[in-house]
């Protein structure tokens, strides 16, 4: 044991010199990106302002929004299609945070006091539900749009298949197979099969092959065509229209057929024909 008198104090001196483990933060969200900046981070504010225990509030006649009592730049702010507001990282400093970065810039870590909350770059992916009529798109683990979709109707079927956003990208292009039709906020997935806007988007299969978003309300068509990227996955399944469950027949009902109400059946007949026969046998 002179080896441990000997190194012992050194060791000791090691130890108490050598830096805590870093701080890991309390909890971890994915952010949102749009294409046209894809460097920029976004988090829902009321999301952020409770993970940082800010306080967040809302002024109804300017929509000025504020957290822990700084006035947030309305011009830097984005929105969900249901109305969320976002806030790109950069002005929750204005409001006391501190945002320090990953070394491959793919995640931030915000804090606020105690508080540390891990903001990520996530993968982009969106699928697109032919059975339902239904388009969702997520980043990460978070779902950023649900909308309701027209595909391809009859004979001009939407294709099914795994495929990957682009080449094409335009916000007007117009059709060359259907008379320079256009089609505003278009996306390629699968050569003449586009995501785009339309005006009229029943909630059936209604175009030639493309998958119609609504430019009515909120516009999902151009909110879907801000965030994607040009190779973001897009997967499409099912058919239309969805199966519809088989209602099988209660065993039940079979069973007391079987059971009980033939062999009562079956007797009553037989006495029948007994009590026939005897009253023919009297007669004679």
């Amino acid at each position: 044991m002179r080896w441990l008198a000997r190194f012992g104090p050194v060791l000791l001196a090691l130890t108490i010199s050598a830096p805590g483990p870093v701080a890991a933060a309390s909890e971890a969200i994915d952010g949102i990106s749009f294409a046209g900046d894809p460097h920029m981070l976004f988090v829902p504010v009321e999301e952020i302002a409770s993970a940082l225990g800010w306080e967040m509030q809302l002024d109804q006649e300017s929509g000025q929004i504020s957290l822990n009592g700084h006035p947030l730049d309305t011009a830097q702010l984005g929105k969900l299609t249901n109305g969320s507001s976002l806030v790109p990282l950069d002005e929750l400093q204005h409001a006391g945070a501190t945002i320090t970065w990953s070394d491959d810039g793919m995640q931030a870590l915000v804090a606020r006091d105690h508080k540390k909350v891990a903001v990520q770059f996530a993968n982009k992916h969106v699928e697109v539900d032919l059975a339902n009529q239904r388009l969702r798109a997520y980043q990460g683990a978070r779902l950023v749009l649900d909308s309701h979709i027209s595909s391809g109707r009859e004979g001009k079927k939407t294709p099914s298949g795994e495929f990957k956003a682009g080449p094409v990208k335009s916000p007007m292009h117009r059709s060359r197979l259907y008379h320079n039709a256009p089609m505003p906020w278009s996306v390629q997935v699968h050569e003449n099969v586009f995501i785009h806007g339309f005006q009229k988007v029943p909630r059936h299969p209604a175009s030639h092959g493309c998958i119609r978003l609504p430019l009515a309300g909120a516009n999902p068509a151009k909110w879907f065509y801000d965030w994607i990227d040009v190779g973001t996955p897009v997967s499409i399944r099912g058919h239309w229209p969805a199966p519809t469950p088989r209602v099988e027949k209660p065993a039940l009902a079979g069973s007391f057929i079987q059971k009980i109400i033939i062999p009562i059946a079956t007797t009553i007949a037989c006495v029948m024909i007994i009590l026939l026969v005897w009253r023919r046998r009297g007669k004679v």
